[in-house]
């Protein structure tokens, strides 16, 4: 199944993002348009992402530091939290685990992210009330959510 979103139907929902398409974080800038779809297989898709040049983005609370995360390039960091980056030579079998074990645990959140430059990343808990990584600064781009356990994807297109 195949459902797609305009930016005019978008402005319809009453919160398109945080319930509608279930993104684990918040955007600053509403997408020209968000497709919800099956796919075959989220690791699959996840590995076709990463070789075309698309960045993983994935924040978890500073607590408990697992290895894997030791080879991954840090992005930003408050007192709760830390933001890693990992590309396509850098993804691990681990990391796959690891992501499919914390898929539904409120402090993380994964996505996958085709420019990061001018993208503005603010994490929680940082100098505000906001209890979820939010993004701005989302010109041109495209931004994956995956939901690995029932092999779907959330697609966010900018223009």
């Amino acid at each position: 199944m195949k459902t797609t979103y305009s930016r005019a139907e978008l402005l319809k929902l009453d919160d398109p993002f945080e319930y509608e398409s279930g993104l684990p974080l918040k955007i600053s800038d509403l997408p020209s348009s968000v497709m919800e779809e099956d796919i075959l297989d989220s690791k699959m898709k996840l590995l076709e992402k990463l070789a075309e040049g698309y960045s993983l983005i994935i924040q978890k609370p500073r607590i408990p530091t697992e290895k894997v995360f030791s080879a991954f390039q840090l992005l930003d960091e408050n007192e709760f939290m830390k933001l890693y980056v990992v590309d396509e030579t850098a993804f691990t079998e681990a990391l796959w685990d690891l992501l499919y074990e914390r898929e539904y645990d409120l402090h993380w959140a994964f996505f996958l992210l085709k420019e990061r430059k001018d993208v503005v990343f603010e994490l929680p808990y940082s100098g505000g009330e906001t209890r979820a990584l939010t993004l701005s600064g989302l010109h041109a781009n495209t931004l994956i959510h995956l939901r690995l356990e029932v092999d779907e994807s959330v697609t966010c297109r900018w223009d």
